[in-house]
């Protein structure tokens, strides 16, 4: 087995603290893309091993209360992140250099007020709180030998396979995508971690077909908050509507044209990925 230090988890997650300590400092003032996104992937790890916990210990670990320090900078992330990504995403289509204009200055508008609270949410973000969670986090790992977390956690990514497997057969397919996307980054980085190991039930084509499967949905969902984005920036104009009535309605077509086969492909590549981990 690979030589890994102290206990593999508790080393993963201390080092998303880490990283999450860097990006709140860097983040204000300048707001980096880059910076936000990677700040919000981290914490979406630690999610990841919060859900591994209350699946550990339903009783005496909840999963949404030690998730809840992070709520307030997650949320106003997901403000700028979303503004980014809609720019980023609208510039690539053809035929909607007005409709882009209008958009980017709408959003030009809103943008310092979503700044101003990104600022706040970290101005009092609770980082002794942070630092208390990583001593409570490692005392529940500490409890068990790496082989029974390697156990442990593979249980985890089989039960979070099982949840998807319900909601396909209970679920219509846009009730179901979002839930989908949620559990395939619970299982996304714990399977990660299993795959630097020896001692793992996984193979690379587990991951990659996981990773194909949660990028087509990721993708899915950029454009689906475009068009609701778009949407919402439509009704605002009011009267003014009129001049960009064209290049809005054809582009909100290919948007949702998009997205049907987007959907299409999203359930056969779910259909391949759920079939490797029976």
């Amino acid at each position: 087995m690979k030589n890994l230090g102290k206990i593999f988890i508790a080393d993963y997650f201390e080092k998303q603290v880490d990283d999450i300590h860097v990006f709140l400092k860097d983040i204000p003032g300048y707001y980096k893309m880059k910076d936000i996104h990677q700040l919000r992937v981290r914490i979406k790890r630690l999610k990841a091993i919060f859900r591994l916990l209350e699946f550990m210990h339903p009783v005496k670990f909840r999963a949404k209360d030690h998730y809840r320090l992070f709520k307030p900078v997650f949320k106003t992330t997901g403000l700028v992140r979303g503004s980014q990504m809609n720019l980023s995403l609208l510039k690539r289509f053809k035929g909607v250099e007005q409709l882009y204009k209008s958009f980017s200055k709408y959003i030009a508008r809103l943008r310092p007020g979503w700044n101003i609270r990104l600022d706040n949410s970290i101005a009092t973000f609770n980082v002794s709180r942070l630092n208390q969670m990583v001593d409570n986090i490692n005392g529940y790992f500490s409890r068990y030998s790496e082989m029974e977390l390697v156990g442990l956690i593979t249980d985890f990514i089989y039960s979070e396979r099982d949840r998807i497997k319900i909601l396909l057969d209970e679920s219509e397919e846009m009730e179901y995508i979002h839930e989908v996307r949620i559990i395939l980054k619970n299982i996304k980085p714990l399977l990660a971690i299993l795959l630097h190991r020896d001692d793992n039930p996984f193979q690379k084509i587990h991951y990659k077909s996981l990773n194909s499967t949660e990028t087509l949905i990721g993708n899915w969902h950029d454009r689906f908050l475009l068009s609701e984005a778009l949407s919402g920036f439509f009704k605002a104009r009011g009267k003014k509507k009129e001049k960009l009535n064209e290049q809005y309605s054809a582009l909100k077509k290919k948007i949702n044209s998009n997205n049907r086969q987007m959907l299409r492909k999203i359930a056969r590549s779910l259909e391949e990925t759920l079939s490797l981990f029976y």
